[in-house]
This record gives structure tokens, sequence and C-alpha cells, in this order.
């Protein structure tokens, strides 16, 4: 038998040409899955799963400044001074043994005066007697006194002490007016209050829950209370001046400021019994000041 090799050929070639085709059939499947972003082991593509910890994103990726908290505003008075303050208890150097008593008595009080203030030493600074311990030496009305930062002056070095006050004696705080100027700026009521007492160079108020609160140094003569009223909040009360009367009547000298006292229960340590006494509003005034200046 005659084998006809063209027509071997010709079989030959249609193989390798179907083979051809399903070749690239295969290939051209396995392709397309490969890019379909799903393994050919059949687990899910990573793009379903929970994000990398390394992944950008609004939640993981870097921080936009944008989003980063602003720091707080400056507090500025009407003068436009930025409002700042010394920690409670940290006196002045040589002017006795402060109280770092750190306790907001009262959270809602107004700040006892109308305008803005500067709270720091009669004595210790400039035009004070003992202004020489620290170089201060000066007058009364040194632009220097009225300025920022307040400084406390609870437990000052005077010439008495008290229960809080060994070897100190300051038993209030001191408060410069707006400016030198006496028998110009209000002190005004913290709190609704009765007046339960008028004499020599202060007026005491009482709320109705017992609390307490002298000023001193006030025009004495042209008061706008009288023993016995009721203040509501806000209420003018006198005059800032320079008025300081002994038991005798006879006028002693000091500068023209408030000295703001405040009677509460203090308690030393926990668990000792409290002890009615004048303690340090300086952190309850700094907080009623932040109100004022934020207008609250």
């Amino acid at each position: 038998m005659r084998i006809d090799r063209a027509s071997e050929r010709g079989n030959a070639a249609s193989w390798l040409l179907a083979l051809l085709v399903i070749a690239l059939l295969i290939g051209g499947w396995f392709w397309l899955r490969g890019n379909s972003g799903s393994p050919s082991n059949g687990e899910p593509p990573a793009d379903d799963g929970p994000p990398s910890d390394e992944q950008d994103g609004p939640e993981n990726g870097p921080a936009d400044p944008d989003d980063e908290p602003a720091e707080p505003p400056a507090l500025v008075d009407e003068d436009g001074r930025v409002f700042s303050y010394l920690p409670v208890g940290d006196l002045l150097p040589n002017s006795g043994p402060g109280l770092a008593d750190d306790t907001v008595y009262r959270s809602d009080i107004l700040f006892p005066t109308e305008d803005a203030v500067y709270l720091n030493s009669q004595v210790y600074r400039y035009g004070g007697m003992n202004g020489a311990l620290n170089g201060m030496n000066g007058a009364q009305c040194d632009a220097r006194n009225y300025d920022y930062p307040w400084q406390d002056t609870f437990c000052e070095k005077r010439d008495r002490n008290q229960p809080l006050c060994p070897g100190g004696g300051h038993e209030g705080l001191d408060i410069r007016p707006h400016t030198c100027a006496k028998n110009t700026h209000w002190a005004v009521a913290v709190e609704d209050a009765r007046v339960i007492d008028v004499r020599r160079h202060w007026v005491t108020l009482q709320t109705e829950d017992g609390t307490l609160y002298n000023y001193l140094h006030l025009k004495m003569d042209a008061l706008e209370v009288a023993e016995g009223d009721l203040v509501a909040k806000g209420d003018r009360i006198g005059m800032i001046s320079d008025n300081f009367f002994k038991s005798d009547g006879t006028s002693v000298p000091t500068t023209t400021h408030l000295h703001f006292e405040m009677y509460e229960n203090y308690v030393a340590s926990p668990g000792d019994d409290p002890l009615f006494t004048k303690v340090n509003p300086y952190v309850t005034l700094v907080a009623a000041y932040d109100r004022k200046l934020r207008a609250e």
C-alpha cells in the first residue's frame, strides 16, 4: 500500500495548529484570572479584608495639620493684654510661706470687680514698704504693678498669724484696680447675699448657705450698700480706695487696692474635721476671671 506523505503532512499541521489554539486559549484564561484580583487559591482579594495598620487613608495615614486640635485662644482683657498667672502658693521671695491650696471653692461666682485688675503684693512690690527686699524700689503707681502675671499673696508675711498661715498672716488676696486712681473702680457682689457687717474699712457679705466674703479698703463714706441690705450678684458694693483704720479710728496708710477674703469650710487632710476659716481664694478667683474675660 502506498502511503500518501502529503496527506500525512497536512494532518500533522492541522493537529499542531489545533494544539496552538488550545494553548493560547488556556494561557489567556490564566492571564485573565491572574489579573482579576482573586488569588488562584480561592481566597478573597486583599482589598476585601480589613485595612492594614500601614495602609494610608484618613484614619491611618499621616495626620492632616488642619485636623489637629487648635490651641485655645489667649484670653485678653479690655486693654488687649494677655491674661496669665503664677501658680497658687508661689509668692515673691522673702515674702512669706504661701499656701498651695488649689481648691475652687465656688465654681459660679462673679469676679469681685467690674474692670480688669492685677493680683500682686502691696507690701513686697514697687511702692510697698518691703519692696527693697527683692530690688523692687519704686512707687505705688509703677506701671510694673499693673500688668500680668497675677501672683498669689495669701499667707504673705505680715504682723500676725492665722490658722492656715503660721509664719504668714495675710488672710486674703490683694487686688490692684485697673489703674492706680483711687475712688474710680468698682467692687461688686460675687453672689446673691446679705450685707451683714459694715465697719471701719470693710464690708461683709454672707450667702444663703453661709459663705462669707470680706471687701476691705473701699471708700467707706460712699458705699452703695448698708448693713442688712440684700444684694444680687454683680451689684456695686463700693469704690476701691485706700481706706484703712485702726479700732480707735486712726487712719493707717496703705495703697489703693481691694483686699478680698473668703470664709469656707477647710479640711486640711482627708478625715479631718472641717474648720470654718478664711481660705485661699486664689484659684477660685482665677477661674472667675477666666469666665469674666470669656464673657460667660
